[in-house]
């Protein structure tokens, strides 16, 4: 299907349409932050209440939430848990860096030996409306981890149709199968040639805004430069000395992946639970017996950039950072990635 425009006069009927048999979510402009709101069913359309901040940059919130939940039971014992039948979802003006992030995931929880049942049920029912990302903050990053303010073609493997704001609605490119469902229910017509160029001009404004706040790129050796820092205490302790250890960045961050178990007495046997963990916490590297190779928080600040941007670009050729920003918007210390790997 070509790129279609949606009339702003039609488009509450189609978010009527796409929420009568799943639940929607959007991001909603709440006292200046944008956060992911659920649609209420008992209004449905697109709701004047709740701003639908599909101009801004991401939520606050990653969208791994919807798919790596922060806590669940995972297994029983004796027995076998078998994962709940996940509802049809829509996520509705996700970014071009939520869909790097569930890149990351698919990598590690849908293509390596263990396979996480409970992540791909919630994610084969979750369709996704990635919209663009006109104004970039002075936070994110995106163009230097090889991403872009906008969805494309390259995207279909984790979106579903890219939405751009244009003068009097919405221009809608299906990326999927799935997104060309989803268009087929909004009541369009062909985009001009004038809408078309309005967006480009509008992606390439966003491009130019990122070229300016972040106007040189990473060493491409970056991976082989973290390695060679390994042992170099001073350079990571400079850079973490203003951190509290409150784990804010891991917490936000759309990429991280890490998970811990733990199994927990009942009535007649266990229940097994995933929480999420960070490689901050003190505890995260400890072993049996007690011993500890990175008890020092040091080695630990070191650990999230040697995972994110040397083992897994080593690994999966892509780094484990969407530069959402999302880490810096929450530090206390205002530690910035792009600072410390323009250093290393």
């Amino acid at each position: 299907m070509s790129i279609q425009f949606l009339a702003q006069s039609s488009q509450s009927e189609w978010i009527e349409s796409l929420s009568r048999d799943a639940t929607l979510f959007f991001p909603a402009l709440t006292k200046d932050q944008v956060h992911w709101q659920c649609l209420d069913p008992a209004t449905p359309g697109k709701d004047d209440d709740a701003p639908w901040a599909l101009g801004h940059i991401r939520a606050a919130e990653p969208v791994k939430s919807f798919f790596f939940t922060p806590r669940e039971k995972v297994a029983e014992m004796p027995g076998k848990l078998e994962p709940a039948a996940p509802g049809k979802r829509v996520l509705f003006g996700a970014k071009a860096c939520d869909i790097v992030a569930l890149r990351v995931h698919r990598k590690m929880y849908l293509e390596q030996e263990f396979k996480d049942e409970f992540y791909r049920g919630r994610r084969e029912n979750t369709l996704i409306i990635v919209a663009d990302c006109p104004v970039p903050e002075d936070s994110c990053f995106c163009n230097l981890v090889h991403g872009r303010p906008y969805a494309t073609d390259d995207d279909r493997d984790e979106g579903d149709v890219a939405l751009s704001v244009v003068e009097g609605g919405w221009l809608l490119e299906p990326l999927s199968d799935a997104g060309d469902k989803l268009v087929a229910l909004a009541r369009t017509t062909p985009a001009t040639e004038a809408q078309l160029a309005a967006r480009e001009a509008s992606r390439q404004t966003a491009a130019k805004r990122l070229a300016e706040t972040n106007p040189k790129q990473f060493a491409p050796d970056t991976p082989a430069r973290i390695w060679k820092r390994v042992q170099d205490d001073a350079f990571w302790s400079r850079h973490a000395a203003d951190c509290v250890e409150c784990y804010g960045c891991l917490m936000a961050c759309p990429t991280c992946y890490c998970f811990l178990l733990y199994d927990k007495a009942k009535d007649q046997g266990m229940e097994r639970t995933k929480v999420w963990d960070a490689c901050y916490i003190a505890a995260y590297a400890r072993v049996g017996g007690g011993a500890n190779p990175r008890a020092e928080f040091v080695k630990r600040f070191y650990n999230r950039f040697f995972c994110k941007f040397s083992h897994f670009p080593t690994w999966q050729k892509m780094p484990a950072c969407s530069g959402c920003g999302r880490c810096y918007k929450v530090c206390m210390g205002k530690i910035d990635i792009r600072k410390v790997l323009a250093e290393v």
